[in-house]
């Protein structure tokens, strides 16, 4: 079967340019060559300051600009994604511009609160806001859960880090100061916090590519502002912070993630139809590995102190941690065993019918001239009923597989139940033993006929199939319901496996058995009709014969609610 290849992306003439080019890598280079200026210290004090404040009206306002750009030439949903987020790297070049004007060219203070702040804060939301609208491999239910779990988790350790290590000692109300700058010491630290969780939804996020560069710099821009934020403000409360110092460097390597994400934008996507595989341990690693620092951190600032509560649930999650791991493991291998039951216990039957409708037409194919009108029919018949069988195998797994046979559609009608019992009767093989229906006349019930008659052919298939040849089927009425069982002389059902038997693909004690065919799905095929008919499945021991039985309990039309037939007058 052929795969249908997304078309290749047509990027703009204009990003293929040489100016566009020549750009971009000058401002990346500039960008890093500020960084490792200021880093290094190569610099005398008052050169380094005046060099960062050149670089903070460059750099911030390109990578801004140069990610909004880029975004342009992508198509529509990156388009806005990309959008959003250099429109929040812009808000940040924009109060790095309004910070350096104060500071460098007016000669005067930075007002605080002021415009700088407004774009400082901006911009941590309008980021996250992008991170948040970024397209991803759309998974499905089970999946979808749990990959919010994983990043609800880690957003919360590392909320919780934060708060320890930072956010508490930022984060109070000050009677002296007024609400506007009150509001801005709260937003600049839950800005830092906002950036970290946008981190930790971008490695829980399920991408189309191998491996997505661009994701890799702007998660680089966004670790290098988060870190210099904490650090800058660590620094003021101890009075340590000097403008152009190393410190810096950092805002400028982020900045300069930013701008390689661009360019990476620009690239011609290798996008690719992603290989679904089973949940690797690694990929926990992001979310979970952010718990476990969690944990240290909790032991560690409880010291010497560390209660026994603490300790406790310390180890606890720890331990909850691997079991995840352990728990996809087993849920792996658990999926593996499945597969591999169902291939053995379908492969016996396929097998057979389908030996006998290759062998028969090879037949009539090589010798259909030299056999006479009778034999061809009788092999023709074979053919077609060895065909049903295996159409018969086909609906089963279909039914299986919707796993919504409790609440299908049926075909409902009054009919005799007599007379459904005879129908499944003759559907049966008659090679060897006895079958005997002790049906009471006269019961009528509202059902869909051909499914009923499906749920008795199975259970009278079983029975002869694990019997040792001899069934019965009585019917039994009482009051507003009826009941069927279906008996038979051989060994029964195992205590153990009495439950196991309605789960799908499950044989019981035939599960190893490799010389009786059986798929393991005709009873939880039949439990789930009969219930949809408004009925129950029981199985016990049967006091007739001594092996099996299996007891169909199901709603019966009153007499008073049947049709009263009109006597026919008779003649004068």
């Amino acid at each position: 079967m052929s795969q249908s290849v997304a078309a290749p992306r047509t990027l703009p003439a204009w990003t293929q340019h040489t100016t566009t080019r020549i750009a971009f890598w000058s401002l990346l280079a500039f960008s890093i060559v500020s960084a490792a200026i200021l880093g290094f210290g190569v610099l005398s004090e008052d050169t380094a300051y005046t060099f960062s404040q050149i670089s903070y009206v460059i750099v911030p306002v390109g990578a801004g600009l140069v990610v909004m750009g880029a975004a342009m030439a992508l198509p529509s949903r990156q388009k806005v994604a990309w959008l959003v987020i250099g429109a929040g790297v812009l808000s940040w070049g924009l109060g790095e511009v309004i910070w350096v004007g104060y500071e460098y060219i007016l000669k005067t203070e930075v007002p605080y609160p002021g415009w700088a702040d407004v774009f400082y804060v901006l911009g941590y939301p309008v980021v996250f806001a992008g991170i948040l609208l970024l397209p991803h491999v759309k998974p499905g239910r089970m999946e979808r859960l749990r990959l919010t779990m994983d990043a609800l988790a880690g957003s919360i350790a590392l909320a919780a880090i934060m708060w320890v290590s930072y956010l508490r000692d930022q984060v109070y109300l000050d009677p002296d100061v007024g609400f506007l700058e009150q509001f801005v010491n709260i937003m600049y630290p839950f800005g830092d916090a906002i950036l970290l969780i946008g981190l930790m939804i971008l490695a829980v996020r399920r991408s189309s590519r191998r491996f997505d560069t661009r994701l890799l710099f702007l998660a680089i821009g966004m670790i290098a502002t988060a870190v210099a934020d904490i650090v800058y403000v660590i620094q003021v409360e101890e009075d340590t912070y000097v403008s152009g110092g190393w410190l810096d460097s950092w805002w400028l390597i982020g900045y300069a993630g930013f701008i390689a994400a661009a360019w990476y934008l620009l690239q011609p996507a290798k996008e690719k139809e992603l290989v679904e595989r089973s949940t690797r341990i690694w990929q926990m690693s992001a979310p979970y590995s952010v718990i476990l620092l969690l944990f240290g951190l909790t032991l560690f600032d409880s010291g010497t102190e560390a209660s026994v509560l603490e300790i406790s649930s310390a180890l606890v999650g720890v331990l909850i941690i691997a079991r995840q791991g352990v728990a996809i493991r087993e849920n792996r291998e658990l999926v593996e065993k499945q597969r591999d039951d169902l291939i053995a216990s379908i492969s016996h039957e396929l097998r057979t019918p389908l030996t006998s409708v290759q062998g028969f037409a090879e037949l009539l194919t090589q010798n259909g001239e030299r056999l006479d009108p009778q034999q061809r029919v009788e092999l023709t018949s074979i053919i077609e009923q060895q065909s049903r069988h295996l159409g018969g195998i086909v609906t089963d797994l279909i039914d299986v597989a919707r796993d919504q046979l409790s609440s299908t559609n049926l075909n409902l009608q009054t009919h005799d139940l007599a007379g459904i019992i005879l129908d499944a009767s003759a559907m049966l093989p008659t090679n060897g033993g006895t079958l005997e229906v002790h049906a009471e006349p006269g019961i009528e019930v509202e059902a869909d006929r051909r499914r009923i008659t499906q749920v008795l052919v199975n259970l009278l298939t079983n029975a002869k199939r694990y019997g040792n040849g001899q069934v019965e089927v009585e019917t039994i009425a009482a009051n507003e319901r009826v009941t069927i069982r279906v008996h038979d002389n051989g060994p029964g059902v195992p205590k153990r496996f009495e439950e196991a038997i309605w789960e799908r693909f499950e044989r019981g004690a035939h599960h190893l058995d490799a010389t009786t065919p059986g798929s393991g799905i005709g009873l939880p095929i039949a439990r789930s009709l009969v219930q949809a008919h408004r009925g129950s499945i029981e199985y016990g021991r049967s006091d007739r014969l001594g092996g099996a039985c299996f007891t169909i309990s199901m709603p019966r039309v009153p007499a008073s609610s049947r049709p009263v037939e009109e006597p026919i007058p008779s003649p004068v």
